[in-house]
């Protein structure tokens, strides 16, 4: 032990004893500062005036003692070692005095032992302030380590024979419970759903081997009963002492229902709710396999609608698409549950008759093919007949495969499809144009047009466009559309992109491409603007007080980004209506916010003033303009669709738009993919990091509002039966 400067209190009232005692201590290396004292006033003040290492007493003082000086020690609370030095002492007293709490005691007749002594309490003293030091710095970092346990965001649980002894507030709240009273003594089985109980007992079984385990995902229980999936990770730790299970729990339902939702996608036909094509043709094989090994019957059922196409050219897709949500019912009402059901095609469907006799095969065709004759659908004040031809193959050995089957009944179908004479045309009327054309001009170079077809807009120059603008934007003759933009990651809230139609002399609907370049020669664009402005407010107010809080994306001229006027209607007709301005999302092209930035930046400042926001379409195409849009105050960013087309085989394109997902993010925006038409690219998108998806896929824009954006918790990767209500509000 080093020798330092050792501060002596000696008590004693014999100056030669205490002298003995400093010059055995010197003797044995030790530098001395000492004091004497023989009586408690001096004793005392000594204590308060000085700091000392080691105090020597007598055991017997006139008026004093051993005793008593132990007594003022321990009421300075010092932490000091207290050694007895006399010339006699009995063996009660001896005992007496070293329970009360000396250290040892020396006889002076012994003088050899005190250095020993002093040097082994010096070191134990030394062991014990460390032992202190290290307990306090123990004790912080627990308390340290115990608010960051309660205050994460992380659920985290303890126990200890499969009970609950501890957990954070995060877990608390997670599982239901208000206060760790409630769960404390509850065993973790109480947590996790019964049918789960064998796995979760072999998973902390192997937690005591592999520390910490691979997490395992499991279907837990809260205080109310109600069901939740989670992720457990689970480690073996010491505990205030003792050996416990840490619980790190993650609440996983929104990823289960991201991934349901893509699993329910890549299956079912997104309008009817049946399983599609790609789909059902899996089910074939595995039941042509099943009737091979195991003898059993199947049937395939092919109906192909011969109406759709009338119906889509007379009256519009979305009448189309409402006949088949009545087929697709009919479909499931006539066969069953059990039946795997499948929209094919367009206008095609099949049905998988699995372990059905030859009779009942027979029964439920013949019933099937009854309803469709029977039913009707009216559209636009005209009747349609459901009519179909339908067709069976039967399911046995000699079937080759899905394939095979598969051609066998289109072909039977396409044999047994009425004959259908094609209608006359009927010729448009002559436009205004037209009719005052030179004599040269003959009747037959003017087209006919059929009526129940889309009517091909003219080329400007030979169309009044100004006339039909200005009475759609005086009557009203313009007519918006809407298309969902889904969350890809479990939101269910409700977004549409509002577009523009015109309305032609014949009830066909005018794209907006087609008719806005004669807008902007004409001066109309501001105009348009202010009324697609005015429509979608109208629109948003009546959708709020049905109480669905969706919110509307609106595309808006490049010239009205200079237009503050705009502005102020918005203002005015967001305060009439009481709609909240962060339901509005007005939307720009890409080009229209780089062509004047500053003017740009000022217009989106403005409209977060009022509370609405703001979105670049056809974002993408030039990552040179990053750098002017990331300073903007800017919500969303549209990638452009041509990056969007090619993405499931341009590995190039894939890493463009992983490049573009991870910059919006750095920026804090989000994304938006458009043009979204297949189910395969769902899944690349959501593993991408888009925030949203738009397109065809989903649902064609739309005048009616009925695209339901389910709530992705409730969707599930079973197949046995598609959700009906979560398709549509028709």
């Amino acid at each position: 032990m080093e020798k330092k400067i050792l501060r002596l209190l000696i008590v004693d009232d014999s100056p030669d004893d205490a002298e003995l005692a400093v010059a055995t201590l010197r003797k044995a290396g030790f530098m001395l500062k000492n004091l004497r004292v023989q009586d408690m006033a001096s004793m005392q003040a000594a204590l308060e005036k000085g700091t000392w290492d080691v105090v020597l007493s007598e055991y017997t003082l006139p008026h004093f003692g051993a005793q008593l000086a132990l007594d003022l020690v321990r009421r300075a609370h010092l932490d000091i070692p207290f050694i007895v030095v006399t010339r006699n002492i009995r063996d009660p007293d001896l005992v007496k005095i070293m329970r009360n709490g000396a250290h040892d005691v020396v006889m002076k007749s012994q003088a050899a032992r005190l250095a020993p002594v002093v040097e082994r309490e010096l070191r134990v003293t030394e062991e014990r302030h460390q032992f202190r030091q290290m307990t306090q710095a123990l004790q912080e970092v627990e308390n340290k380590n115990r608010a960051i346990i309660a205050g994460s965001r992380e659920a985290i649980g303890y126990c200890q024979e499969g009970m609950h002894i501890d957990a954070n507030k995060t877990y608390l709240e997670m599982f239901g419970y208000d206060d760790l009273s409630e769960i404390e003594g509850v065993p973790v089985l109480n947590l996790i759903e019964k049918s789960d109980h064998p796995r979760f007992k072999d998973y902390l079984r192997k937690a005591t081997t592999q520390n910490p385990a691979v997490p395992q995902e499991f279907l837990c229980v809260k205080k109310d009963g109600s069901h939740f999936h989670a992720e457990l990770a689970i480690s073996s730790i010491v505990l205030n002492g003792e050996n416990c299970t840490q619980f790190l729990v993650t609440d996983i339902s929104k990823r289960k229902a991201v991934e349901n939702r893509l699993q329910y996608l890549n299956q079912h036909d997104p309008l009817t709710g049946l399983f599609n094509r790609h789909h059902f043709t899996q089910e074939l094989t595995k039941a042509i396999g099943r009737v091979k090994t195991e003898n059993s019957r199947s049937a395939l059922l092919y109906l192909d609608l011969n109406e759709i196409k009338d119906i889509n050219d007379a009256l519009g897709h979305a009448a189309g698409d409402r006949l088949l949500l009545k087929i697709a019912r009919l479909f499931r009402d006539k066969l069953g549950e059990s039946t795997f059901l499948a929209r094919f095609s367009g206008d095609e469907f099949t049905a998988l008759l699995r372990d059905m006799s030859e009779e009942q095969i027979k029964t439920s065709v013949t019933e099937l093919l009854s309803s469709l004759k029977e039913t009707t659908f009216m559209e636009g004040g005209k009747v349609f007949r459901c009519d179909g031809t339908i067709s069976v193959v039967v399911i046995d050995k000699s079937s080759e495969n899905a394939q095979a089957v598969l051609n066998k009944a289109y072909q039977n179908c396409q044999h047994n499809r009425p004959q259908k004479t094609a209608p006359a045309p009927v010729p448009a009327p002559m436009p205004q144009a037209a009719a005052s054309a030179p004599p040269h001009v003959g009747a037959a170079e003017i087209p006919a047009v059929d009526l129940h077809r889309e009517t091909p807009v003219m080329p400007t120059a030979t169309v009044d466009w100004e006339i039909r603008l200005k009475t759609a934007l005086e009557k009203d003759g313009f007519q918006l559309a809407y298309q969902p933009i889904v969350n890809l990651h479990g939101d269910p809230a409700e977004y549409f992109e509002v577009l523009l139609r015109l309305v032609g002399r014949h009830g066909e609907l005018i794209h907006a491409g087609e008719f806005m370049g004669a807008a902007g020669h004409l001066g109309l664009l501001a105009a348009i603007d202010r009324w697609v402005i005015r429509q979608s407010i109208h629109s948003l107010a009546a959708l709020h007080a049905e109480g669905r809080q969706a919110s509307f994306f609106v595309n808006l001229c490049p010239a009205a980004l200079n237009d503050p006027e705009l502005l102020s209607l918005l203002q005015k007709q967001l305060a009439i209506a009481r709609v909240k301005p962060g339901f509005m999302v007005l939307e720009a092209d890409e080009s229209a916010v780089m062509a004047s930035p500053e003017e740009a930046s000022m217009f989106m400042q403005a409209t977060r003033r009022i509370g609405c926001r703001f979105s670049v379409d056809n974002f993408g195409n030039n990552l040179a303009t990053l750098n002017s849009l990331r300073e903007m105050p800017i919500d969303f960013l549209k990638i452009s669709g041509s990056l969007i087309r090619n993405l499931s085989t341009d590995e190039l394109t894939r890493t463009s738009l992983k490049a573009i997902v991870d910059l919006a993010k750095s920026m804090e925006k989000q994304t938006i993919a458009k043009f979204v038409e297949k189910a395969d690219d769902l899944g690349i998108l959501w593993n991408l990091g888009f925030d949203y998806v738009q397109g065809n896929y989903f649902q064609q824009a739309d005048a009616q509002l009925d695209y339901e954006f389910a709530d992705e918790t409730t969707l599930s990767s079973d197949t046995s039966s598609p959700n009906w209500a979560a398709n549509s509000r028709r």
